[in-house]
């Protein structure tokens, strides 16, 4: 609970401090970025493009969340669908960090490498709401995934630490967000796994089942 809190804090903390002309350590990420991929490598356009449809970030977030879906899905033929729901529906709640997120982008209101607000209800740049599916997408899949497949946990996370990484240097590098903006997303996204695991586990055991009721005094098992 105290390390959900703290990240939730943190993004909240980070936003409050961070300039709408970015940071220093949003400059010198983009400089040092922009030296380890290029903007105008093919890759990087394809990684940091949202204009068409499936675009690279949102490609980038459905992957893991396919076989996240596929897993759950076999899960489900094999024990039913109701134990499966049991046993993840404290996800569901970790979802609730989107509206959260548009509100914080609301609220802070900061501009994106060289935008200007425009008038009337202007929603911001952070946290980004692309690192924010990415991150969301990835967790899910080392979480779920990882569970069901233990064998495949180190090779997940290893390969999520590599997405989440390239993602956000290729959006620092095109110029679509600063590199603060993507690290709100991904401490909103953490904190709210964090929180939503909390507020279940209270209750269960480590498989995801309620503890039995104790037996009164003198009834009969």
């Amino acid at each position: 609970m105290a390390a959900g809190l703290g990240c939730l804090a943190a993004t909240v903390l980070l936003g409050l401090v961070a300039s709408p002309r970015g940071t220093l350590l949003d400059h010198a990420a983009a400089r040092a970025s922009g030296r380890l991929m290029p903007p105008e490598n093919r890759l990087v356009e394809v990684l940091g493009s949202e204009v068409v449809w499936p675009s690279g970030v949102y490609l980038t977030a459905l992957l893991p969340v396919a076989l996240t879906v596929a897993l759950l899905g076999g899960e489900a033929r094999r024990r039913g669908l109701g134990p499966v729901l049991e046993r993840w529906r404290w996800v569901l709640l970790a979802l609730l960090v989107i509206p959260v997120h548009y509100a914080l982008r609301v609220a802070f209101g900061r501009p994106g490498p060289g935008e200007i607000p425009g008038g009337g209800l202007y929603v911001g740049a952070y946290p980004s709401g692309a690192a924010l599916v990415v991150g969301l997408g990835w967790l899910l899949c080392v979480v779920v995934a990882g569970e069901l497949r233990p064998r495949w946990r180190p090779w997940l996370v290893a390969l999520a630490a590599v997405v989440v990484t390239v993602h956000a240097v290729a959006r620092a590098v095109t110029a679509k967000h600063w590199i603060t903006d993507i690290a709100g997303s991904y401490l909103l996204v953490a904190g709210a796994f964090l929180l939503a695991a909390a507020s279940t586990a209270r209750g269960r055991d480590p498989a995801g089942v309620r503890p039995a009721e104790p037996r009164r005094a003198g009834s009969k098992p």
